[in-house]
């Protein structure tokens, strides 16, 4: 019998920018993180785990494009380093997807999403997320 160990993602305050479309898109990624992490806790099935991987990849994509058009809108100075860090994000989860459906259930998804994406939300949405939110609300008030 194997232990089911649940990981529960809280959205708190101090990951809101400012920005009610992003911030609005940050709930969805971080809701459909939580659909992943619970799916791997409780089912365990490697379809149902690749088809919300998949979602949760394209709505990232699909994020981040409104992103850089708030960025190109208001000519956002750091708009390049920005925009390199979703290329690093989307490559690793790439990465991990690749990994995932060739060994399946050996990985753990609940491990990796938590060294992978979690960290990451963590740091880009509280630094450079909301940097760019607060550059495009400055200018957008101009």
């Amino acid at each position: 019998m194997g232990i089911c160990v649940e990981i529960q993602l809280i959205w708190k305050k101090d990951f809101e920018t400012g920005n009610q479309l992003v911030d609005g898109q940050h709930r969805e990624i971080f809701r459909l993180v939580q659909q992943v992490l619970d799916i791997d806790a409780f089912s365990g099935r490697k379809e149902k785990i690749e088809t919300a991987l998949n979602f949760l990849a394209n709505y990232v994509v699909n994020h981040f494009s409104s992103e850089e058009e708030l960025m190109k809108e208001s000519s956002y100075p750091d708009m390049e380093k920005h925009v390199e860090e979703h290329k690093t994000l989307i490559a690793e989860v790439g990465k991990f997807m690749e990994v995932y459906s060739e060994k399946g259930g050996i990985i753990s998804v609940s491990n990796s999403m938590n060294n992978l994406v979690i960290s990451w939300l963590n740091t880009h949405i509280k630094g450079s997320d909301k940097e760019m939110a607060a550059y495009y609300r400055e200018w957008s008030n101009a």
